[in-house]
């Protein structure tokens, strides 16, 4: 690496893997990706941000994840 080279970082990315076991094993992985989301955006407390309306989440179909420019890594 030069003094000049930067370093990328993929963000927004989504993915699957089919019949890889139980949900139960990726739970805290999503757990903490949440948790990383949420303090990239300078949530300290989901629970106070929900409560209090500074966080929203919703629900999209895969057609509106297409639509939306969601991309998939298969």
């Amino acid at each position: 690496f030069s003094q000049f080279s930067t370093i990328k970082v993929a963000q927004g990315i989504s993915g699957d893997v089919e019949d890889e076991g139980g949900v139960e094993a990726s739970i805290p992985y999503l757990h903490v990706g949440v948790q990383h989301s949420l303090q990239d955006i300078g949530v300290s407390d989901m629970q106070a941000g929900v409560k209090e309306g500074h966080v929203r989440f919703e629900v999209r179909t895969s057609g509106a994840q297409v639509e939306g420019g969601v991309h998939g890594l298969h």
